[in-house]
């Protein structure tokens, strides 16, 4: 391993020639502060860690560094595929790429601004006196379409117009300049600028062209033996610190070696599960393969580590059919029996692992095991059931669902293990009175009701509101009511955005017998009878106002037993 300065020039020079990123990176992810930092500490002299390289002739894809920064670029394009070979040369970057991809897109290239998709250059005051400003940077850095005034200068001319010039020469060209900016300056204030110009374009010079600012490790598996294996174990223990890469980064960087589409598989899984505009990400994707291949669900790089780790490889990638089925069975469940449209009605994610797994090992259950299924969920949801140690929690799971289960969902057996540890397995009235638990309720009593979730809206920016059926600030200033008493599950319902500004602070009977009379259905808002024939019965008055919302309460509280409560028929299953 050799450990040697070298100048930014060359190594600008090299990128892309002969120094590339491995395909196990991660796509470039700061943002243009950070971008704007490091430049700021490089002009402060302060040490930015070393980079660490690998000069290798194995058979590895190489992906190009972008010439013009773009925050969600499609990195297919970037692949090198004639560097890739096996017997070419060429140096990978395995720490180091967020840094060296901005050096590059300061002294180089450009970054594409994601609004406007303007192309902008980096320019840098050359007049900073190395005072902190408000956002603690003592040496400003724009990104700009065309110079932004004449004391900014434009750093990719150094590898440009003015690669041939020096220091002084460049320093005293933007002093000239600068002289038309010179009015009202004292001969004090006149100098103090000179003196910055020329000390910060020495300084921006030799951050360029001096071998004293950045050092290289390179493991030279060329002349020694770094094998991938080796490296990649290095790669996952550099990476594994901060906020780098996450554990399904990590699993990943150490699966490619061996099924090379795993990432892209995995991806597009997440991406079907998220059509009702959830939040999977990839590593949920992964968790559950991981956990139906009984492997456990903690995601470290380690369990696709040898001979292991190639046989744990080799099962998803020969089961991966059957895991890609139910992955989709998953995600009809999602969408038909659960009418999940909304992040904001799933509390854990980690919950649905044990339904993926029952999937895998039972494909295609029944609308009785559906229903237990969805009750499951529901329990999880509302009584915190994945809300600690959730790993643990799904590897006691595996035990019960990860196998032939006899064609029905095990929901009796499950009960049994959350009630041993404590949990709530049915649900009561405090659940009702529970506040946070309003969004899941009112979604599985419109879903119960009207066969659709009411987050299922065709517009985004529509999704329902929680609203008060009694105009909550007319019940606390007209009849004293206390947060009990008004923010109650029998007074709520889901009201799309915009008939909730249009509805401001009507009062029930005016508002309900305004939308009757125009049409509207007001039978969706779970209105019983006999409100919802004659609207005009909802007076204003405490009496009235504590009968409906109770009435309405005990309806609410009937539909999310009868979902929430299901239970295994007697004589299928283990348990009950």
């Amino acid at each position: 391993m050799s450990y040697l300065p070298r100048s930014l020039f060359r190594l600008i020079q090299e990128i892309n020639v002969s120094l590339f990123l491995p395909h196990i990176q991660r796509p470039f992810v700061w943002e243009k502060e950070q971008m704007q930092r490091l430049f700021d500490s490089l002009m402060r002299n302060y040490p930015i860690q070393t980079f660490l390289f690998w000069r290798t002739q194995d058979g590895i894809r190489a992906r190009r560094f972008m010439d013009k920064v773009e925050w969600d670029a499609n990195l297919s394009g970037l692949y090198a595929e004639a560097k890739s070979e096996k017997g070419i040369e060429k140096t990978f970057v395995l720490d180091g790429q967020q840094r060296l991809q901005t050096l590059y897109a300061l002294f180089a290239g450009s970054i594409v601004d994601a609004k406007t998709q303007q192309v902008l250059e980096a320019y840098a005051d050359v007049t900073a006196e190395g005072r902190p400003g408000p956002d603690g940077m003592a040496f400003p850095l724009r990104f700009a379409a065309e110079s932004p005034g004449l004391q900014w200068y434009r750093l990719r001319a150094l590898t440009s117009s003015d690669q041939q010039r020096s220091a002084h020469d460049i320093a005293e060209n933007l002093n000239e300049r600068l002289e038309v900016m010179s009015d009202g300056l004292s001969k004090e204030a006149l100098k103090t600028r000179e003196k910055s110009v020329r000390k910060n374009v020495s300084q921006i010079v030799s951050l360029l062209r001096e071998d004293k600012h950045f050092w290289i490790e390179e493991l030279d598996g060329v002349a020694n033996n770094y094998p991938y294996s080796l490296v990649l174990d290095i790669f996952v223990r550099v990476n594994s610190g901060g906020t780098k890469l996450d554990a399904a980064d990590l699993m990943f960087a150490a699966m490619k070696q061996k099924w090379d589409a795993i990432e892209e598989q995995v991806e597009s899984v997440a991406d079907s599960l998220n059509e009702q505009q959830l939040a999977f990400d990839k590593s949920l994707p992964l968790k559950c393969l991981v956990v139906t291949h009984g492997k456990g669900a903690e995601l470290t790089p380690e369990k696709f580590a040898g001979p292991a780790g190639d046989e744990l490889l080799n099962a998803i990638s020969t089961r991966w059919d059957d895991a890609e089925s139910a992955f989709e069975q998953l995600r009809d469940f999602i969408r038909n029996d659960l009418g999940l449209f909304s992040d904001r009605v799933v509390q854990s994610y980690g919950s649905f692992v044990p339904l993926l797994d029952f999937l895998f090992h039972n494909p295609k259950p029944n609308e009785v095991s559906r229903k237990l299924m969805a009750a499951y969920y529901y329990k999880a949801q509302l009584f915190g059931w994945f809300s600690s140690s959730t790993d643990t929690v799904i590897n006691a799971m595996h035990g019960v669902v990860g196998k032939p289960c006899g064609g029905v969902f095990p929901i009796g057996d499950i009960k049994a293990y959350f009630a041993r540890s404590g949990y709530e397995v049915l649900l009561n009235d405090d659940h009702l009175r529970n506040v946070r638990h309003r969004f899941m309720l009112l979604n599985i009593v419109y879903l119960d009701q009207f066969g659709t979730s009411p987050f299922n809206v065709k517009y985004r920016g529509n999704e329902p509101h929680i609203e008060h059926i009694y105009p909550q600030a007319s019940l606390r200033s007209h009849f004293l009511l206390g947060t009990d008493e008004v923010n109650h599950l029998g007074n709520y319902r889901f009201v799309g955005a915009t008939d909730n500004m249009r509805k401001n602070k009507e009062k029930p009977a005016e508002y309900f017998s305004r939308l009757r009379d125009a049409g509207v259905p007001i039978g969706k808002h779970l209105l019983l009878e006999p409100e919802a024939d004659d609207p005009t019965l909802l007076k204003w008055d405490v009496e009235t106002y504590r009968h409906f919302r109770d009435r309405r309460l005990a309806r609410v509280k009937e539909i999310a037993e009868r979902v929430v409560n299901a239970e295994q028929p007697i004589g299928q299953g283990a348990g009950r």
